[in-house]
């Protein structure tokens, strides 16, 4: 005989949708999903919103000891919003209008100017605090986990919308943030969120699982207005385009104003770490603090870039090197005083990649000195039927990877040095550390290592026609172009340097444009196609992808935009293209549009060896030619065939 027992329902998805739309507003669904009561122990209020309770407890932890809530009071995040992240996000009043339904005019006010008076105003928030919101980095230098993808989840979990109508509606506005504004009802937030309590919620969320992280992330959101949830989106995948991303030399300025120390001193200091240490070490300790961050081995640093072209070279001579289509590393070495040795090899964006690198450990505890930092490029050659030639980039990252094309020999081209034996090298002009660099450099050309060692091949031009002479002479090589450096100038730690200038060849096609990847930014242009696919004619009568165009300026990408809409171009087909942010959504086009696109060579990608463009611009819309008359793939096939022959 069956006990009798209670009766049993199974909840299907329609059940919670038609819960969903019989609550009264949100917050009445879900105040019991996640969330957990609280009776007022501990000091704490019943029913604390659960991100601020997480930030007490995370924060507690922090400090090993009771916090009072009242410690979170700040100005309004709405305030910050509106008077720093709205102005800096160069919105135009229009398009906050529409976005946001507030009425909103840019000032005339320059950063610098805004900088410095949100950086004196007391507003409940510390130096580093207000660096970081400059910066747009409310993690404080800890890596963001958020992308498009991760946010769309988020946002499925607090709405209830199926994916697919969110990733239409994202293909319609460009902007994962865009979606978050839109899904609040109100202008601002109410009860008003503090700035401080967002900030101290996004810096401790690195330190928890996912699934908290959006019981978190929840709570945050529903207190939030239009503003104020486009604007945490944004933080989130650190993405704001605030236009601060990396001031050093503005906020280095700000710095040495507000604490009276030299600005020399501190952009030496922000160059060889980063300006929330360089503002945490002027809070304790002072000017004096910075004589403390040293240039080291094992402490990464961001390298000298070129700043311009060689037609902006003012004075002869100059010196010219080979420039590699490689990936910039700065090698480290330290030993300690016990003989102990430990390695680095470091990118420009001060990932270390030595484990990534067979041998290059090998071949860096072989340099001849117990310390040294090196900067230059890893390259590589590869032999097929055609004889060697220099790998593309490509090619070279691929053999990283575990899943190369065909193999590469690694080798590592040296053309600077800027430490060694405890001494800061820096400040020594060109022709001082090349000679330091050939002095250690030239016991490894007698020995073998796992991955050969050399110094940079060059040679001084006295005159323009000489430059032109050494650039064709090592394109004629393969290689990638040329760089034309001041012997007399010191190395510009983390900064343009315009004493180095730089060529690379410039080759044109016609091709015709297949498709528009929506902009993902919150500038004026927001919604527009912020880049292309590109494709060329082939033999069968279609086209081929041969790649993405970055827009132009607003001007012409509206021209294109209009006739894409004038001539029906949209098949209604939605596409999504691989971006260094995660996957961006975009639309299909009918093969109409014809540009001539210029770019510095041609490399072939993936296991079926697909030619692509290398660093592609677009030169011009030729409104006077049909897709038909456009380039094919065949003339690509040359120009790859003859870039290969020299």
């Amino acid at each position: 005989m069956l006990l009798p027992g209670p009766i049993m329902k199974i909840v299907s998805v329609d059940d919670v949708r038609n819960w969903y739309l019989e609550a009264r507003d949100l917050a009445e669904f879900t105040r019991t999903i996640g969330h957990r009561r609280r009776d007022g122990d501990g000091g704490h209020p019943a029913d604390l919103p659960m991100h601020l309770e997480f930030v007490v407890e995370q924060k507690a932890d922090e400090i090993e000891g009771p916090v009072d809530v009242e410690a979170f009071d700040s100005i309004p995040f709405y305030s910050l919003c509106r008077g720093l992240f709205l102005p800096l996000c160069s919105m135009t009043s229009e398009r906050c209008a529409q976005a946001f339904g507030i009425a909103w005019q840019p000032s005339s006010e320059n950063i610098e100017s805004l900088a410095r008076r949100f950086l004196d105003k007391e507003i409940g928030l510390t130096l580093q605090q207000k660096i970081a919101c400059l910066l747009g980095d409310p993690f404080m230098g800890k890596r963001s986990t958020f992308r498009r993808d991760s946010l769309i989840r988020l946002l499925r979990s607090m709405r209830l919308l199926p994916r697919n109508l969110l990733l239409d509606r994202l293909t319609k506005v460009g902007d994962v943030a865009v979606l978050f504004a839109e899904s609040c009802s109100e202008i601002k937030g109410s009860p008003p969120l503090t700035s401080l309590e967002v900030l101290e919620t996004l810096r401790f969320i690195p330190r928890v699982r996912r699934n908290q992280q959006f019981v978190v992330l929840r709570s945050l959101f529903e207190r939030c207005g239009k503003l104020e949830a486009f604007l945490l989106a944004k933080l989130l995948m650190r993405n704001a385009g605030f236009g601060f991303d990396y001031q050093g030399p503005l906020l280095s300025k700000l710095m040495a104003e507000r604490f009276k120390a030299p600005t020399e001193q501190v952009e030496h200091a922000m160059a060889l770490t980063d300006p929330l240490h360089v503002a945490r070490t002027l809070m304790t300790t002072g000017p004096a603090g910075l004589r403390q961050i040293q240039l080291k081995p094992l402490s990464p640093v961001r390298p000298a870039l070129a700043a311009g072209s060689v037609e902006e070279i003012k004075k002869y001579p100059v010196w010219v090197e080979r420039k590699y289509d490689g990936i910039r590393l700065l090698l480290h070495k330290s030993t300690d005083g016990r003989g102990a040795v430990l390695c680095g090899a470091y990118t420009r964006n001060r990932g270390d990649w030595l484990e990534m690198i067979p041998g290059m450990q090998q071949t860096i505890r072989m340099l001849p000195t117990g310390s040294v930092i090196l900067d230059g490029e890893l390259y590589g050659i590869v032999v097929d039927l055609d004889g060697a030639r220099p790998a593309s980039v490509y090619e070279v990252y691929t053999m990283l990877q575990g899943e190369p094309i065909r193999p590469v020999q690694l080798k590592y081209a040296a053309f600077d040095i800027l430490y060694l034996q405890g001494s800061d090298l820096t400040h020594l002009p060109l022709h001082r550390r090349r000679q330091f660099l050939s002095n250690l450099l030239m016991p490894m050309s007698m020995m073998p290592t796992p991955i050969p060692i050399q110094l940079t091949e060059g040679q001084m031009a006295e005159t323009r026609e000489d430059v032109n002479r050494l650039f064709h002479h090592f394109r004629n090589q393969g290689y990638e172009g040329i760089i034309a450096k001041d012997l007399e100038g010191p190395y510009h730690l983390a900064s343009r340097d315009p004493g180095w200038v730089k060529r690379k060849p410039e080759i044109t096609l016609d091709l015709v444009l297949l498709g528009g990847v929506l902009a993902v930014t919150s500038k004026e242009n927001a919604g527009m196609f912020g880049s292309y696919v590109i494709g060329a004619r082939n033999a069968m009568g279609g086209f081929d992808d041969v790649g993405d165009v970055a827009g132009l300026d607003r001007a012409r990408d509206q021209q294109i935009q209009s006739e894409v809409m004038r001539l029906g171009l949209l098949t209604g087909r939605r596409i999504e293209r691989a971006s260094a942010s995660g996957v961006r959504p975009g639309l299909e086009f009918r093969p109409a549009i014809v540009i001539t696109v210029k770019f510095e060579g041609i490399v072939r990608e993936g296991k079926d060896g697909d030619l692509r463009l290398r660093d592609p611009k677009i030169a011009l819309i030729r409104s006077d030619k049909s897709a038909f008359e456009a380039d094919d793939v065949q003339e690509l096939e040359q120009l790859y065939l003859d870039q290969r022959m020299g």
